[in-house]
């Protein structure tokens, strides 16, 4: 699917992501999603409806509980797949998790309904891959990529990395009757050392 890894983690894994994001609604952690970054970000239902909490806020002994290392062992795993099968990634900078991904939840209507991609200033160009899990199935619903004209369905443990760019401008594929659940974030390179 052109430069798109598809690949799957273990649906126990995905389950507990979903347990986590609940627990975490339940201490009030949960905030609608939002588009841009920072000081630009703001809430417009009508480009993104979805229900976030980001990984890097919620309590740390919740992270063990729900499986939150397993997740990221499970997606260290798929990473290495997309490398093996992009060898030329061996020689560019070094890469990983930097910036604190998200669990969403997507209630029916819900979803990412603008085109978008990820790499899109100057704050976001460290972002090396994009990568997603679908944490359940989704009658009707996925995510669908512009240009390479596919539509990929969700599917629990389903799990996606591709490149940041406008190249892979992608959209959500709003459910009008499922809830939907993801988990996403990037890979970015790391700082230089000083």
């Amino acid at each position: 699917m052109q430069f798109i890894g598809d690949y799957t983690i273990d649906g126990a894994i995905c389950d507990r992501l979903i347990e986590l994001h609940r627990a975490c609604d339940r201490k009030g952690l949960v905030r609608r999603g939002s588009i841009g970054r920072g000081g630009d970000a703001v809430v417009d239902t009508d480009k993104k409806d979805s229900f976030d909490v980001t990984v890097s806020m919620i309590p740390d002994d919740l992270h063990e509980q729900y499986g939150v290392p397993a997740y990221y062992a499970a997606l260290q795993r798929c990473l290495e797949r997309y490398l093996a099968a992009h060898p030329i990634l061996a020689r560019v900078g070094r890469f990983g998790v930097t910036e604190s991904p998200a669990i969403q939840h997507y209630r029916p209507g819900g979803g990412f309904k603008m085109e978008h991609f990820e790499r899109t200033s100057f704050a976001t160009s460290t972002r090396m891959l994009v990568w997603m899990t679908f944490l359940n199935d989704v009658d009707g619903g996925g995510t669908r990529f512009v240009y390479q004209d596919t539509t990929v369905d969700a599917r629990r443990g389903r799990t996606l990395i591709w490149p940041p760019d406008f190249t892979h401008t992608h959209v959500g594929v709003v459910s009008p009757h499922d809830h939907k659940y993801i988990i996403t974030g990037w890979m970015n390179y790391f700082a230089p050392a000083a």
